[in-house]
């Protein structure tokens, strides 16, 4: 069946996402281009979510939102006093620590999320899973009220950590 469609490579499409992701950092997209950008990105998105599901294990829930494994510094206060951790992944939903001490589900939290030198959000923070691992406790936590702006910019640096995952297609 012939139809209208640009069909281009896969290699092509990340080229082309890449570029797309970069005006956006910069802010040079027009509205057209930036509805287009985040088309794009939902795309890949669910293509990472879609394989990810595939390693999954029987009868285990998937992500709603993209998280990426990245090291971010945060800053976290807990009953009154400040703790520093980094993040084991980040998304635009939440993002998932170790901590020496153990919290509980619901519980919430003033969270300082430092995503480049510089450039941090702050955010109120809700605990959604806690899990032992030894010592330790990898503990969950989901964004609370998050602004669009600094959704917009979280989204921005896991797009950074996902397009940098993937490798450059040799043609």
């Amino acid at each position: 069946m012939a139809g209208d469609t640009d069909w281009m490579s896969l290699g092509e499409w990340v080229v082309a996402l890449r570029d797309l992701h970069h005006q956006a950092r910069l802010g040079k997209l027009s509205p057209e281009e930036l509805n287009r950008y985040h088309e794009e990105r939902e795309t890949l998105a669910r293509a990472i979510l879609s394989a990810q599901r595939l390693r999954a294990a029987p009868g285990a829930k998937g992500r709603k939102f993209l998280r990426v494994a990245r090291e971010l510094k945060v800053d976290l206060i807990i009953d009154g006093a400040q703790v520093e951790t980094r993040t084991l992944d980040f998304g635009v939903g939440g993002v998932a620590v170790m901590l020496d001490r153990p919290v509980h589900v619901p519980q919430q939290f003033d969270l300082r999320l430092e995503l480049e030198r510089g450039s941090s959000v702050s955010t109120r923070v809700r605990v959604v899973s806690v899990q032992r691992k030894g010592k330790p406790y990898r503990v969950a936590f989901g964004f609370e009220n998050l602004s669009a702006e600094d959704t917009e910019r979280i989204g921005l640096a896991v797009f950074d950590a996902a397009l940098a995952g993937i490798m450059p297609v040799e043609n």
